[in-house]
């Protein structure tokens, strides 16, 4: 049975979600919650609940299963304690309870409790907009959730029956499900009597809702992506987000507690756990030329990004000049990552040339302080076609040139994305039908011959609800990826 069993009242987590993000005791992706400190027979007012489903989202995103998958896809590495056993593929399903509960309790529970508020006392142009944001919250954490986990409980899921043991849907139904909901949130940000900005509870866009549909588009772009709809996936994006400052972030504060993600783990005890010391990706951005693993090239001189790209210390106080600052914005949902959706699914579906300007795009991005913030060297010269000819650019082993050039933009994906699940949900997708397209990340260890494919869905949910999967390991792909 789902974790809503243990709600017997009508638990606020959301509340508590924001007394956390103000508070001096400890950083609000790591809060185990009680499910029992917060009880109340009233509805709560939908504008104190949005803020919590938002932070909820940002753990499920930015926080201890990314860092996993960070070190099962080549960019982090495990060094000490727990984290080194995590890196050698030793996991259990207990790693994935507090993101499934913030899944569950923090953001579906707290939506359903959004719509009870405006069922009983009206639906207005406020009202609108957040029911608009909390179906994009809702869409980003459930789209992450089933790319992980795969198949999950979504459509039978029953807040208000604590003793529902629900059923897991199959991943592409969780997927499809998404692409209607995110449609949903469009037309209402789009109807003119929703409220338009003004929203101090939206810590993303502050209720901006013509960022909101852009992210919109670029998350149904992005769940296309996932499920190899490449046409649908290209479509979407030329109506996802246009400009850097449209991107959705996590923009972090020096309040204790509300820091960079990375930068309370190291800080909070944790330093010393995992760093960048010899992963692929750092040696992917290595300085020197003679580095066998460098992307360095004519065109390519990253030494200002390997500089941001760095982790291995814990200093970094009041700072937003590498990846765990301090207060260093945190991507869920990006301008850069869109380009890299149209460089892609452009490139496969309508041309070489097509996708060939959309990565120059993303390079001519990365010589603005919006890429990255850091001081050194960055060239990032415009490519032709010429360039993966043969021989040339990502093309050693003499494959075709537009297969060349799907290398090359799976790669900068692959750089782009450090910090987010991109890097780990591509080297799954391409596995089966694009191993020649994959980036050669190693095995963190001699004993498997196949990367990760999934989290294991969380301890308790094992514990409670029968329906749970049974006989799974990591190594067992998704249904997307078979």
């Amino acid at each position: 049975m789902l974790v809503f069993r243990i709600m017997k009242n009508k638990i606020i987590i959301g509340c508590l979600c924001i007394s956390l993000f103000f508070s001096c005791e400890k950083s609000f992706e790591d809060h185990n919650f009680n499910p029992n400190a917060v009880t109340t027979e009233e509805i709560i007012p939908a504008d104190l609940l949005i803020k919590g489903t938002m932070l909820a989202n940002i753990s499920i995103n930015l926080s201890h299963l990314q860092r996993i998958s960070g070190m099962w896809s080549g960019q982090y590495r495990g060094e000490i304690a727990n984290y080194l056993n995590l890196y050698n593929y030793s996991i259990t399903a207990s790693e994935s309870n507090s993101a499934w509960q913030y899944l569950y309790n923090g953001i579906l529970k707290q939506n359903r409790e959004i719509a009870k508020y405006y069922d009983v006392n009206g639906l207005d142009a406020e009202g609108r907009l957040i029911i608009a944001i909390s179906k994009m919250i809702e869409a980003n954490a459930v789209g992450t959730a089933t790319a992980i986990w795969g198949d999950i409980p979504y459509s039978d899921i029953d807040p208000n029956d604590v003793y529902h043991d629900p059923k897991f849907d199959k991943q592409t139904d969780v997927y499809a499900a998404l692409q209607n909901l995110l449609d949903d949130a469009i037309t209402m940000f789009q109807d003119t009597s929703t409220l338009s900005a003004g929203l101090d509870e939206d810590i993303h866009f502050g209720g901006d809702k013509a960022k909101w549909i852009e992210v919109a588009y670029t998350l149904k772009a992005r769940y296309y992506l996932q499920t190899k709809q490449y046409s649908l996936a290209y479509q979407n994006a030329l109506l996802g987000i246009s400009a850097p400052d449209n991107s959705m972030k996590f923009f972090p504060t020096t309040t204790f507690g509300t820091e960079n993600l990375l930068y309370r783990f190291g800080a909070g005890g944790n330093q010393g756990f995992m760093s960048v010391n010899n992963t692929f990706c750092r040696n992917l951005i290595a300085i020197a030329s003679t580095n066998p693993n460098t992307r360095r090239n004519s065109k390519t001189n990253e030494v200002a990004r390997r500089n941001y790209l760095n982790i291995d210390s814990a200093s970094g106080f009041n700072s937003s000049i590498r990846i765990n600052g301090e207060r260093t914005p945190m991507n869920l949902v990006t301008y850069q990552e869109n380009l890299l959706i149209l460089a892609e699914t452009g490139a496969r579906t309508i041309s070489s040339s097509q996708g060939l300007i959309h990565l120059n795009e993303v390079r001519a991005f990365h010589l603005t302080s919006e890429s990255f913030n850091r001081a050194g060297t960055r060239v990032y010269n415009p490519y032709v076609l010429a360039d993966f000819a043969p021989g040339g650019i990502d093309n050693q082993d003499n494959i075709p040139q537009d297969r060349a050039l799907l290398r090359e933009i799976i790669e900068e994906r692959y750089v782009t994305g450090f910090g987010t699940f991109m890097p780990w949900n591509d080297l799954r997708r391409l596995r089966a039908t694009d191993s020649d397209l994959m980036v050669p990340v190693p095995f963190n260890n001699n004993n498997i011959s196949i990367y990760p494919q999934r989290f294991i869905p969380a301890q308790s949910e094992y514990n409670s609800n029968p329906n749970a999967p049974q006989g799974l390991t990591i190594f067992d792909p998704t249904e997307i990826n078979q």
